[in-house]
């Protein structure tokens, strides 16, 4: 179970849609939630003009901004706790993502619930983003919602949560985690597995006509499909296991959570074996930016480099 969540909060619609799945969660696994909005006081340090631009720093106008995050903060904190919700609001100083990163550090945060900020869901979700920059930092599970594209109020996600895994030891770091959101959400999680058949061009026609060998693939899937049986005993009981075969892995992926109507996808993501860097155009950051389905990212620590002798 969860004891601390963290959910990054800037008073804005978009980042409070995060905060009722987040408040979910906690009351379910009996977790505090921290609600962390940073401060930034260099954002309000403006330039005159001039010859040399001069940075003048307005106390008055960081005093307003300052009184008006903290309104916000305590406006979201009293909601929750009227929701029955053991909540902290956290007022932080800095830059956005080392701020965030730190007090997650500082706290102990098992979880972090964030909205993404794109005016279609994911589709806006790039490299340099707040959200990607914290995904790519963060040491513990990151639950990423739609932060935009439907009226609705987010929900705890329900039925299956989808883990999709390589083979290699980094795409299983997610399973112990995925394991546990499982359990606090209330999911079935199922393992998939995508197979990319070993295609030959066809040299006459243009490499646009590829041949693939049916009969292998049959025998790849198999093998994939007992890779997964394996692997079920380190999830909870139900767990069900599917190996499909795809070209795309990401595009893959995406249907099969649309297919099984699953309420979150578990991912790992940077590591060099496995799922590549979440960087634009791999396979986590494809999911994240396509998909609508919320997902739960994590990032495994590398491997500690093996010590030298003197």
């Amino acid at each position: 179970m969860y004891q601390t969540i963290l959910v990054p909060f800037d008073g804005s619609p978009l980042s409070a849609r995060a905060l009722p799945i987040a408040a979910a969660l906690a009351k379910s696994a009996g977790a505090r939630l921290h609600v962390a909005l940073v401060h930034d006081p260099s954002v309000f340090i403006p330039f005159v003009p001039g010859e040399v631009s001069i940075p003048v720093y307005d106390a008055e106008l960081e005093s307003v901004h300052r009184r008006e995050h903290q309104e916000a903060l305590d406006a979201a904190v009293a909601q929750l706790a009227a929701g029955g919700v053991q909540a902290t609001g956290v007022l932080l100083e800095g830059t956005v993502i080392e701020a965030l990163l730190e007090h997650a550090k500082a706290a102990a945060v098992d979880l972090t619930v964030m909205s993404t900020h794109g005016r279609s869901g994911f589709t806006r979700l790039r490299l340099g983003s707040v959200a990607t920059a914290y995904l790519t930092r963060a040491t513990a599970p990151v639950y990423v919602v739609r932060g935009a594209g439907s009226d609705a109020a987010p929900e705890m996600p329900t039925g299956t949560l989808l883990c999709p895994i390589d083979g290699s030891a980094f795409s299983e770091a997610v399973l112990p985690h995925a394991a546990r959101f499982a359990q606090v959400a209330g999911l079935t999680m199922a393992l998939l597995a995508v197979v990319v058949p070993h295609a030959v061009p066809m040299a006459p026609f243009g490499a646009a006509e590829l041949l693939a060998d049916g009969s292998a693939l049959e025998v790849e899937e198999a093998g994939h499909l007992a890779y997964l049986q394996q692997r079920v005993a380190q999830c909870p009981a139900g767990t069900t296991v599917h190996a499909v075969t795809d070209m795309s892995v990401s595009r893959r992926i995406i249907e099969e959570a649309t297919r099984l109507h699953a309420g979150a996808i578990a991912m790992a993501t940077h590591g060099r074996g496995g799922f590549k860097r979440l960087l634009l155009g791999s396979v986590a950051d494809e999911v994240l930016r396509h998909t609508e389905t919320p997902v739960l990212v994590y990032r495994p620590s590398p491997p500690a480099e093996p010590a030298t002798g003197s």
